[in-house]
């Protein structure tokens, strides 16, 4: 690109950008006391610099950031396009998919139930799940609570799938999901594993209470009664037309798709929404009428501590920086998306990014990072997980030796043959097939992960293709519980639920 061309380029972004900077004269206040400085009239000019700079190399697409601190969103602004053919530029109020930003919206549309009497958080989730029912074959269905399912420890496993518009039959109901994959990999509270199928099951529960689908009741108990004024549920087609198209790692969009999980990846929110919505959740009084200080500190309490000390909650992560201050944050990832929230109660003041593209996560991080370490020179990017972290594989009395049992879910059920013989020797076999080695073994907390192929022969295998297999399997009582997650390049990740008792060699 030459010297003239980039000047251009940067131009022509900066006057399609649409910033909103509100000195600090003009601001309210809510009756909180922050350590932050005063702004003034604080420039984000480097941090637009260096967004652009991302445009021009065509790392990005469309961005959109805003900054919230003492009540009011000090900065709002959109980059480059929300739909580059169709020349519709990216705004602050441009409606983002926030991927699995939407788990805390949806995690506040069920407390809204509880503040009705309607939900307990620590019953069994099962007390309020009519048609389709957790089941327990790796641990007590009924020790599953509702708030371990917003807090991905219910036991379920991970799971992602994906569908073209012109696959939308093979969508399930989230009842009708639960029946295919709503199987327990590990006693519920033992450890953390992020689970869409846990907000299946809470999309479900409200449903059951209210006999409203989840996007409708979203819409009438939090995003109305808020004033998110650009926010839809991904059931309203009619509005994608206005809102950011995905784009995928080249800048190349994809085309539309949903998902089998709506309630833990499908709202779609401008950056203006979702700076109100970190308001709520920093208890501003204005917007108690939605929900109370009560219940927002019900959404933030601590549910599972991982071992870097990032706790998971109702819906949120967080943590504390080393001065002490909390941090309460979500993110959101899948084909054409990255997100990223972070808000530091104590000084009033939230941070969010929303892209349009499948490898907008560093850019997301860095924004946030540069305007969060100018408020406050303490901050450092917490870790994005409550997992432990793996480590190399030795092998255990607990671990080695040969298993056998069966893998379950999507109407399957196969043997499985395990054996571990050394720190770097262990072979996968399912029904007859031949046996296949475990590459990529790591040690993860008490038990341990690793990497395998073959085919697993249930109706959505066959059908995607899926025969990248990834285990996760803990010693519970003697045997080893956990999943094997069937995943091809982009579209899904499938769980089959694991149970394996020690056989003769």
């Amino acid at each position: 690109m030459t010297h003239i061309a980039r000047r251009e380029f940067l131009s022509s972004l900066l006057l399609a950008s649409v910033p909103c900077i509100v000195p600090a004269s003009m601001q309210g206040t809510s009756g909180k006391k922050s350590s932050v400085p005063a702004l003034g009239e604080r420039d984000f000019e480097h941090v637009r610099r260096r967004i652009l700079e991302e445009f021009e190399s065509g790392a990005a697409t469309g961005v959109a950031v805003a900054v919230a601190h003492n009540g009011k969103i000090v900065w709002e602004e959109g980059f480059g396009w929300a739909n580059r053919e169709t020349a519709l530029k990216a705004t602050s109020r441009t409606p983002f998919n926030l991927a699995s930003l939407t788990k805390p919206f949806t995690t506040t549309t069920l407390m809204t139930l509880v503040a009705q009497g309607k939900l307990t958080l620590n019953d069994p989730a099962n007390n309020y799940l009519a048609k389709s029912k957790i089941v327990g074959t790796n641990g007590s269905a009924d020790a599953a609570t509702v708030r371990q399912l917003g807090a991905h420890v219910s036991g379920l496993p991970t799971m992602f799938a994906m569908y073209d518009r012109n696959e939308a039959n093979l969508a399930l109901s989230s009842e009708t999901l639960l029946t295919e994959y709503g199987t327990l990999a590990y006693p519920p509270g033992s450890c953390y594993e992020y689970s869409n199928i846990g907000f299946a099951a809470l999309s479900a529960i409200a449903s059951n209470l209210t006999g409203v689908e989840i996007g409708t009741l979203m819409t009438q108990r939090v995003l109305k009664p808020l004033g998110l004024d650009d926010s839809f549920f991904g059931t309203s087609v009619a509005r994608y037309v206005a809102s950011a198209v995905r784009y995928d790692s080249s800048g190349n969009p994809i085309p539309d798709y949903t998902t089998a999980t709506p309630a833990s990846g499908e709202l779609y929110a401008s950056a203006h929404d979702v700076a109100r919505f970190a308001m709520l959740n920093m208890k501003h009084r204005d917007l108690a009428r939605v929900l109370g200080a009560r219940w927002i500190e019900e959404l933030h309490k601590q549910v599972f501590v991982g071992p870097s000390g990032v706790a998971t909650t109702f819906g949120w992560f967080t943590t504390h920086l080393k001065s002490g201050e909390q941090v309460i944050f979500k993110g959101g990832g899948q084909p054409g998306v990255a997100t990223a929230l972070y808000m530091i109660p104590s000084e009033d003041l939230a941070c969010l990014v929303l892209t349009n593209r499948t490898d907008g996560r560093e850019l997301c991080l860095s924004v946030c990072n540069e305007i969060l370490s100018s408020y406050l020179p303490q901050w450092r990017q917490p870790d994005e997980t409550s997992g432990s972290s793996p480590s190399p594989f030795v092998i255990t009395s607990s671990l080695g030796g040969h298993w056998q049992g069966t893998l379950t879910n999507d109407g399957l059920k196969m043997q499985v043959r395990l054996k571990i013989e050394s720190s770097n020797s262990a072979t996968l076999q399912l029904d007859d097939k031949p046996a296949e080695k475990i590459t990529e073994l790591n040690l993860e907390g008490v038990g341990f992960t690793g990497a395998s192929t073959g085919l697993i022969e249930s109706p959505d295998v066959l059908r995607t293709g899926a025969k990248t297999l990834s285990l996760k399997l803990i010693p519970h009582e003697g045997m080893l519980v956990g999943r094997i997650l069937a995943t091809d390049s982009k579209t899904v990740t499938l769980p089959y639920v694991l149970s394996l008792n020690r056989s003769p060699a």
